[in-house]
């Protein structure tokens, strides 16, 4: 059988095919191509594969793709582009070939096979090959074989791109806090709301102190508006919380004018085919309900705080002045909940039964640790507090606290200036400290002490507090006696007596009785310590 395409010999400038011109490196290119596909997924893979390396924008302006059935049997989908240099022509043959397909040039309704290391500067018609094609047929002509090709129906390239499913791609398996910047929301994250929960939401980052901006926006076949937010630089804990809450969708935006829901992915790389989505919409690719919405324009973002929903109250001073407009601050349910994480003790929450301990411990206290303590005497027991971010008369002590020392009832921790947990526990939600002050209603100097999930938090004031070595020390009474002029001590010389100490040598030290000493004695009775005060 003879062959009916012939290699090009390098410099020849004539050819049997129509259409066919060398370029700069003597390659002969068509002024089209063509490229066979056996099935779709294959195009789709190719233009994928494509969208990857370069711009699709290029691409898609000269691209046509037409379903065609072959002559001797069988489909195949058939995309032409206009003709370019070599250069271009080996990208798509590459690209192509991974995926299956096939590549050719030439013009009109006659194409040739592309060059090859068989013929480097590629192929043309052997002499005596016939062609004849209807306007209805394309002919594509290989090695050995002639393929003619009759269309049934056009696919538009842009209509194509926007309806492909999206692919389900595996998230991180420690969660998105692991590595936000893998799910493409380390600067900029959408979030789509359901109309019901943008309330809470909205209190949820807000309290977290995420920026945020937020657009209310209507979909397709849904009566409420939804809410659209935008998150700038928000944590890996925050996108953790909102991926498993139902009804909240987190997207990533892939280019100016579109966005994919994390966890899955478009086929086409949409950051390099913007001519893919025409006009001035946003696209927001949904994934789990498998649907494209479609914004009218470009999201005209507010700023989160006039989203947060807050008491107003206004009071007028004159009729139809509202200058005296006041907001309330956002209103947040602070409890306890167990935590793993280790702080600095502040202080210790005593038992009255343990009160004779406390007061023979302070005695190892250093000086310093125990000029910054305070006490507070309350129902449960008496609170100890040797540290304080609040400073002033509580503040912190220099060196080791008194706390880290007292081996003694519950240990309490701060968690924020002048609040109070026991240890083992955390505030929940996390808010900024200042915040939680507000939230609490605290003044400056005023602390807080949460003793239980079940339980309020007690406000404890400056007079609450006292000296701890004051409130616990008992007062020592001095006995004055006369001496006689017999028992005065001589005005002699004084004199050194060295004596032997043993190994414990404070053993035996205070009794004062057995060896003979005059002892200063302690009052008889206990002292009563300063009454506390409720908060």
């Amino acid at each position: 059988m003879p062959a009916l395409l012939e290699p090009i010999a390098a410099g020849q400038t004539r050819f049997h095919l129509q259409g066919l011109a060398p370029d700069a490196r003597g390659v002969a290119c068509g002024r089209e191509t063509l490229v066979a596909f056996p099935s779709l997924d294959r195009l789709v893979a190719f233009l994928g594969a494509y969208s990857e390396e370069c711009s699709l924008d290029e691409l898609i302006p000269t691209m046509t793709i037409e379903r065609a059935r072959r002559d001797g049997g069988g489909h195949a989908l058939l995309m032409r582009c206009a003709g370019a240099d070599s250069y271009a022509l080996d990208r798509l043959a590459r690209l192509s070939l991974a995926v299956h397909g096939q590549l050719f040039t030439g013009s009109g309704t006659v194409f040739v096979r592309y060059r090859d290391r068989m013929a480097p500067f590629g192929y043309d018609l052997a002499g005596g090959t016939t062609t004849a094609a209807s306007p209805e047929e394309v002919v594509v002509v290989d090695h050995d074989v002639t393929a003619r090709y009759r269309a049934l129906d056009r696919l538009d390239p842009v209509e194509l791109i926007q309806r492909l499913s999206l692919r389900q791609i595996p998230l991180p398996l420690a969660g998105i806090a692991s590595d936000p910047q893998l799910c493409g929301l380390h600067e900029i994250a959408l979030v789509l709301v359901a109309p019901g929960l943008s309330d809470r939401i909205l209190s949820y980052l807000w309290g977290n102190q995420v920026p945020l901006a937020g657009v209310r926006v209507a979909l397709a076949g849904e009566r409420r508006a939804s809410l659209l937010l935008r998150l700038r630089q928000p944590s890996g804990q925050v996108l953790d919380v909102l991926h498993g809450i139902p009804g909240v969708e987190l997207l990533a935006p892939v280019s100016q004018r579109a966005a994919v829901e994390i966890g899955y992915r478009h086929p086409i790389h949409l950051a390099s085919a913007s001519s893919c989505l025409p006009g001035d919409e946003m696209y927001l690719f949904r994934g789990r309900v498998g649907r494209v919405e479609r914004l009218d324009g470009a999201p005209q973002f507010i700023d989160g705080a006039h989203l947060v929903r807050s008491d107003v109250a206004a009071r007028a001073h004159e009729p139809g002045d509202a200058r005296g407009t006041a907001v309330q601050a956002l209103k947040v349910e602070l409890r306890l909940r167990p935590t793993a994480s280790i702080r600095e003790p502040r202080g210790a929450l005593i038992r009255w039964e343990q009160a004779g301990l406390l007061r023979r411990l302070i005695y190892l206290i250093p000086p310093m640790a125990l000029a910054a303590a305070r006490l507070a005497v309350l129902p449960q027991g008496m609170l100890v507090l040797t540290g304080s971010s609040l400073g002033g008369a509580a503040g912190l002590a220099a060196g080791v606290g008194a706390a880290a020392i007292i081996p003694l009832g519950m240990r309490i921790v701060e968690v924020a200036p002048g609040v109070l947990v026991p240890d083992g526990f955390e505030l929940w939600p996390h808010v900024r400290p200042q915040l939680v002050r507000e939230l609490l209603g605290l003044e400056a100097a005023d602390h807080a002490l949460f003793l239980g999930t079940d339980q309020s938090p007690l406000r404890l004031r400056p007079d609450h507090l006292a000296p701890l070595d004051a409130a616990m020390m008992s007062r020592l009474e001095l006995a004055v006696i006369e001496a006689s002029p017999s028992e005065m001590p001589s005005s002699g010389p004084a004199t050194l007596l060295n004596e032997r100490l043993g190994r414990f040598a404070l053993w035996g030290f205070g009794e004062a009785a057995r060896a003979g000493r005059p002892a200063v004695e302690e009052a008889s009775g206990t002292p009563e310590l300063p009454p506390g005060r409720e908060s």
